[in-house]
């Protein structure tokens, strides 16, 4: 080998070695491909504003058929209602309510986060109520169900796509009660994070037909 070649031998390994050692290469990010995952706060932040948003709207109350809730910064939430009623075990009533959730360009804020957010294609819940009477003078209302879909987000300069599935369990008493206050979680896949959320928010006060 002739000497002339040994330096451009020499710089060709430098460069090699030097793309393999340095750390910063493997999380490169182009800033025109922004990343694409929620972490699990800012997922949490959108499941909860958009139930919150779409499940207990106080002027639009559940009732059959679509209505439409306003976002609080624009756009809107398409909510498609059916609601069975049944007679359940001691004659008290239950009730069975399936609910679409379709958001369109629906911008909200939660817990520091603002979201804009497009139904892909919705979100759809299937709710179980049923009244029972675990004790003399009280009655309690047991909601059990599941919510699964998928939504697109924006946020910030980062977008994407979160999938939800999971089971939810509430129970309030008919009468407000303090000594039993009313408690209400969803557990399950939220943006492929596992998650127990708090939907007491949500759920209560019970804007439901019981």
């Amino acid at each position: 080998m002739s000497t002339r070649s040994m330096p451009a031998i020499a710089l060709m390994v430098a460069l090699v070695a030097a793309c393999e050692e340095d750390p910063v290469a493997p999380s490169y990010q182009p800033p025109d491909e922004p990343a694409q995952e929620l972490t699990q706060d800012e997922a949490v932040a959108l499941f909860r504003g958009i139930t919150r948003l779409s499940l207990n709207d106080d002027a639009n109350p559940i009732h059959p058929g679509s209505v439409m809730v306003q976002c609080p910064h624009g756009g809107q939430v398409e909510v498609i209602e059916t609601i069975d009623e049944f007679q359940a075990d001691g004659g008290l009533q239950g009730t069975d309510i399936s609910l679409t959730i379709v958001p369109v360009a629906c911008r909200m804020n939660n817990h520091g986060y603002a979201f804009l957010i497009d139904g892909e294609p919705s979100l759809d819940s299937q709710l179980h109520f049923e009244t029972v009477t675990p004790g003399l003078f009280r009655e309690v209302v047991r909601i059990q169900g599941s919510i699964a879909g998928a939504l697109a987000w924006k946020l910030n300069l980062r977008s994407g796509s979160c999938r939800i599935d999971g089971q939810v369990e509430a129970t309030a008493s008919v009468v407000r009660d303090p000594d039993n206050p009313a408690t209400g979680f969803f557990h399950g896949s939220v943006c492929g994070h596992e998650v127990k959320i708090d939907m007491s928010e949500s759920l209560m006060p019970l804007n439901f037909p019981i």
